[in-house]
């Protein structure tokens, strides 16, 4: 059971990563820049999602989302949302490595945006 719930998990995953970018690349190589945002919203949605499940998951001892999956989702573009989602819910905030990586990747990730507006 937990195999196919890992499965359905990356495979949405993938999803939206590939659609969040792809809404994100064509926004910013055209002039329709809320195409961009969009992306954008999509990846920080789903990242702060992730976090809000995770920790709604914790407590049942089931199946939970793969520490990786959250990471990656942080870094991949989904910064803001998954430090909101960590801060909000109190979610991974005494684990060193999240505490680390996830607010480094919304810097950049901020950064990287204010450079794009310019």
């Amino acid at each position: 059971m937990f195999h196919r719930q890992l499965v359905t998990h990356k495979r949405n995953r993938n999803l939206i990563l590939v659609l969040g970018w792809a809404l994100m690349l064509v926004g910013f190589a055209t002039p329709v820049l809320w195409m961009a945002g969009a992306g954008g919203l999509l990846l920080n949605g789903y990242a702060y999602a992730l976090m809000a499940a995770d920790k709604r998951l914790a407590p049942k001892r089931g199946f939970r989302i793969p520490e990786a999956s959250l990471l990656i989702m942080a870094i991949l573009g989904g910064g803001i949302g998954a430090l909101a989602g960590m801060l909000g819910h109190r979610h991974k905030t005494k684990h060193v490595s999240f505490m680390i990586v996830v607010p480094v990747f919304c810097i950049l990730q901020l950064f990287l945006l204010l450079q794009v507006m310019r």
